[in-house]
């Protein structure tokens, strides 16, 4: 999953008293991304070597283009 937004915090005091804090993820958009097996197999599909696609300058259409490198985990 690919998200776009912004991370957001509050607190409050909860019925007992305590002061509670929390973080939200406020989505803007998202998309749900392939793994690296399905776009080998989709690549060998339609006859491109993984070779040729990373040589290959990727199109922006105004999705998200980004490899697993750029992924924190």
């Amino acid at each position: 999953v690919a998200i776009e937004g912004r991370l957001q915090t509050r607190n409050y005091e909860n019925n007992q008293g305590q002061r509670v804090y929390v973080t939200e993820v406020v989505v803007d958009n998202f998309s749900l991304l392939e793994s690296k097996a399905e776009a080998d197999k989709r690549r060998e599909e339609n006859g491109m070597s993984q070779a040729a696609q990373q040589s290959t300058a990727p199109a922006h259409n105004g999705g998200i283009d980004i490899s697993d490198s750029d992924l924190p985990f």
